[in-house]
Formats: C-alpha cells, structure tokens, sequence
C-alpha cells in the first residue's frame, strides 16, 4: 500500500464508529518461569471496508489530526475493560494492559476516572497495567512521575514502556511508581542477551534495575527461538511476542489451549470457555506427544539377501526409474533463494513487536491534553509498535 493508494476522509472515521469498524486485539503475555499466561496487552485495530485491516500505525495520525483521539481512547479503555471482565468472570486471574498518553496521565482527572472504571467494570486494581513510554517521562520526570503514584495509591500497577531508548536515571524517583519494565524489539533484547546484566548500556542498566527492585522484566518482541533463547539468565521474568502467540480477537484468546505458536507448551493448559452460553465450554485440546524411538533388540539382524530378494529389488528400482522425470541439468548459477511467505497477520505482528527510536522533543501521546475524553481525557498513548 503506497501513499498515493492509501487516503482517508474525515467521514471515514464517523462510518467507522457507526458501523463497529475498531475492534481490538490482545497479545499474551507468559511467565518464564512457568511458561503460562499471565496477561494481555491491547492493541487497536480498524477494518477499512476499502483497505482492509489496518494496524494503529497506518490511521492515529490521522485520528489524532481530525480531533477525534478522545473518542477512539474512550473506545479502547472501555472496550479492554469489557474483555478483562469477561475474562475475570471465567475464572482467569489474567491482567490487562492499556498505552496511556502522558498528558492523559497528568490530567487532574484522570485517577478518579481510572477508579470509577475499575469500579463499573469491577475489576481487580492490580490486574490493571498503564504503560508509559520512557522517553515521556525523560520530558517531564515530576509531573509525570507524582501523577504515577497516585495511580499506583488506586493499586493499578504501572509499565515503563520503551527499554532504555531515551535513558532515564530511574534511581532519582522515591518512591518508585513501576511495577515492571518493558524492552522492546527482537533487537533490543538481542543486544541485552550479548551484554548480559554485566554491560554498561541502558538495556543491561534496566533489567539490573529491575532484578534488584523485583520489579518485571517483560521482553516484548519474542519472534524467533534466538530471541526466546536465555531471557531468563539475562534477568527476563516475562515474555510476549509472535513466537509465543499473535495478538488474538477476544473470542480466540479465551478459547486458546496455551500452546504456544512456535517453542514450548505452557506447563498447564488455559481451560478453554465458550462465549457463546447457549453452547457448553470446549474442554482442553490434548497437548501432543513427541514421537520417541525405541530400537527393537530382539530380532535379528540379517547377515545377507537370497538371489531372489536382489532381483526383486533391482526390478523394483529400474520401475520406479521408468516412471521418473529425467532430471534437469545443474544450473553454472544457484539461484538466490526466496523468502518465505508470510500473510498479513505476521506482518502486523511483526510490526507490532518493534519498539522505534522517537528522537527527543517530538510530540507525545494520542491527542492533545485538552481533548476532553468523559470521564477520562484521552486514556490511550499511540505507539509506534
């Protein structure tokens, strides 16, 4: 899709709430320790009837400029909470994760707003994450930060989004509002694994930090076995990407067995739960068995084949000849192989998963602070993932 095909109209984003067009999508996150589903984390998504599905990249921009960001935030808190209590009532003790604009985070308002949430949508606070981006908080350290703990005195636990992109002195803040830390992109958790806890960037600085606090280490961009391979030993707690599971529909993520995509198999597998209540919940899908060998010592080997048995099996071999395509001779050349194939779920994932690099100094956040949002202000942060 380039620019010239790709337009969209202010009547666009009207249609799309009148005709249920945003929806959202929910990535898991596991324990490494037990590789079980611990949460999800949000992400919006708009099904253009002209372009298809779009991720948040391709249309915030655009949302943010026609000053419609307050409705679309407003959509996305009350359309995650709707999930996270319908999760809740099945008996999955699961958190969700919401992107919060920093001036949103700053509003006057905005605790009383998060509480009156939780409390319509009874949840449980510390099953509530707002995730912040580090280099916001570079910006304006002590609004942001005082504004954190009020929200950490509701119980709502709170994510330092970005992993050492804008590095930040996180000793300076007493008391400390995060409850975890988020490195973000295959490459960034890459570059922690060859520095260990012992290197003298800001990724290896973040994950010591949080291994003395206690606080979660989440990887977030988990997209092939290199990636997955010693998160834990590098001071990883948790893990969310496409090598785990893609972000899923609410219905896919409560009905899904646990069972990774790629890798290994959570230690228990998620009960799975109909939405449907006329229908009676699926029971578990059986987790598969690795086939193992078991050479048989007990019989013979032979020591050699009668005439017959060799005729037999030459007779055989000119058959199969006969009927074979003559084979094409060896190209000079070896022809540069192809890419895999890929449909447009694991790009979006993929691009999901990469945290980019925002220069200091460039806006923040999904809409201006004044955008009213009742009863909260814009609540949701666009990020570039």
């Amino acid at each position: 899709m380039n620019d010239r095909s790709f337009r969209l109209a202010p009547t666009d984003i009207d249609q799309a709430f009148e005709r249920n067009e945003f929806s959202l999508v929910f990535q898991p996150k596991v324990d490494l320790a037990t590789s079980r589903m611990t949460g999800a984390e949000a992400f919006i998504r708009w099904q253009h009837p002209q372009y298809g599905l779009l991720p948040p990249g391709l249309f915030l921009d655009f949302v943010e400029a026609q000053g419609r960001m307050a409705d679309l935030t407003g959509y996305v808190f009350k359309t995650a909470f709707t999930a996270a209590s319908k999760w809740q009532s099945h008996d999955k003790d699961w958190s969700i994760s919401i992107n919060v604009a920093p001036g949103t985070v700053t509003a006057a308002d905005f605790c009383q707003g998060l509480a009156r949430f939780i409390q319509d949508y009874a949840l449980k606070p510390e099953r509530v994450i707002i995730e912040v981006p580090e280099r916001a908080i570079a910006q304006e350290p002590d609004a942001l930060c005082a504004a954190l703990n009020a929200v950490r005195a509701l119980g709502v636990q709170v994510a330092l989004d970005g992993g050492g992109i804008v590095p930040v002195d996180l000793s300076q803040f007493v008391p400390m509002p995060f409850t975890s830390i988020k490195v973000g992109g295959p490459a960034s958790i890459r570059l922690a694994q060859r520095l260990g806890l012992k290197g003298k960037g800001a990724i290896a600085a973040r994950l010591r930090f949080a291994r003395q606090f206690r606080l979660e280490a989440v990887a977030v961009g988990a997209e092939d076995e290199a990636t997955m391979s010693g998160l834990v030993e590098v001071g990883f707690t948790s893990a969310q990407g496409i090598w785990i599971q893609k972000p899923l529909s609410l219905e896919e993520l409560l009905t899904w067995d646990g069972k990774w995509v790629r890798g290994h198999v959570a230690n228990e597998a998620v009960t799975a739960v109909s939405l449907n209540p006329a229908r009676p919940a699926l029971p578990p899908r059986p987790r598969a068995q690795s086939p193992s060998f078991k050479p048989n010592f007990e019989e013979p080997l032979r020591a050699e084949m009668t005439k017959e048995e060799i005729q037999k099996v030459i007779e055989a071999v000119r058959t199969k000849r006969a009927g074979s395509p003559t084979l094409q001779p060896k190209p000079a050349h070896k022809a540069e192989p192809t890419m895999p194939s890929m449909d447009i779920d694991d790009l979006v994932d993929i691009a999901e998963d990469e945290e980019a690099a925002v220069p200091p100094g460039t806006h923040q956040g999904l809409g201006a602070p004044a955008d009213a949002c009742p009863p909260m202000k814009g609540l949701v942060e666009r990020r570039s993932t």
